[in-house]
């Protein structure tokens, strides 16, 4: 297929719309929301504040209660969440795909309260998805996360959960299990569960996931991250990072496949997208994808 102006998106494409990223919808059907995003711009304290309330300094305590007001932290950090996706919500949106926080500790640093995070060498390779949710010291905020989700679902949204940062089948038995415990069974009022595939374990493992989960989204940037082991924000890499690498999209590939033979429904995300005119025309070819959002 032919592509026009380099800088339009290939008008075969079926987008969808990303929170927070959007501003009007496109008339699309598919609304993505990711939930890393929005505690960046919406909340601006650590999700496992009230843990550390004793440690913070007079000027973080000041500026946390300028945030919530007379709210209780957990009052606040619901509401905020829950009003920002409600009012994003478009009556074109058939489907409304919400992704638990996938940030590293370095993004969690850098909010109010996130000098508690623990020290990583190597964050992007870190405690991250499903490997924070499990822990103890995170314990509360992944509680707030579902809350966020079941409050949702309470006032008549079909939220369906997207779960970053799935490396392995324990993660994915892992994750379903801490659903249900918080009151979000897969298949309970029709919940999906879909794992978000960020790491090339995700895609080699992606036959036998499918069987904990009812589809998949494709972090394309994290997935070229990790299969060419380059970092973007790094400016000295950024020349090498390409989502058109023949190895990246060998993996599209396969995990596009396993969604189709599982009949199950497979998203693309990725940011950029106008920059990559090959990558367009490859994912509009593709048969079974339900969409790509693209920030």
């Amino acid at each position: 297929m032919t592509q026009g102006n380099p800088r339009e998106l290939h008008p075969e494409l079926t987008l969808g719309d990303v929170l927070p990223s959007y501003n009007e919808s496109n008339g699309s059907e598919h609304l993505y929301v990711s939930l890393s995003e929005l505690l960046m711009e919406r909340v601006f304290y650590h999700p496992s504040i009230e843990n550390h309330l004793s440690a913070l300094s007079d000027l973080e305590k000041t500026s946390l209660g300028a945030i919530v007001g007379e709210l209780a932290v957990s009052e606040h950090f619901v509401q905020t969440l829950v009003s920002a996706i409600s009012a994003a919500v478009q009556p074109s949106h058939k489907s409304i795909r919400v992704a638990l926080s996938g940030a590293d500790s370095y993004a969690f640093n850098s909010l109010l309260g996130g000098k508690n995070e623990i020290e990583e060498v190597n964050p992007a390779l870190g405690v991250r998805g499903v490997a924070r949710y499990a822990t103890d010291a995170y314990s509360h905020a992944f509680s707030l996360e579902c809350m966020v989700i079941k409050t949702l679902r309470e006032q008549g949204f079909n939220i369906e959960i997207v779960v970053p940062f799935v490396r392995s089948l324990s993660d994915a038995a892992k994750i379903i299990d801490l659903l249900a415990e918080q009151g979000l069974p897969r298949g309970l009022n029709g919940l999906k569960v879909l794992f978000s595939c960020d790491v090339p374990s995700a895609v080699l493992l992606s036959e036998r996931l499918l069987h904990y989960f009812d589809g998949v989204v494709v972090n394309v940037d994290n997935l070229t991250q990790f299969t060419l082991g380059v970092d973007k924000q790094n400016e000295a890499q950024q020349h090498a990072f390409d989502p058109q690498n023949e190895s990246v999209i060998t993996l599209i590939d396969m995990i596009v496949k396993s969604s189709l033979q599982a009949k199950k429904p497979v998203l693309l995300v990725t940011q950029g997208l106008v920059d990559y005119p090959k990558l367009q025309g490859y994912i509009a070819d593709l048969e079974g994808v339900d969409a790509v959002i693209t920030a």
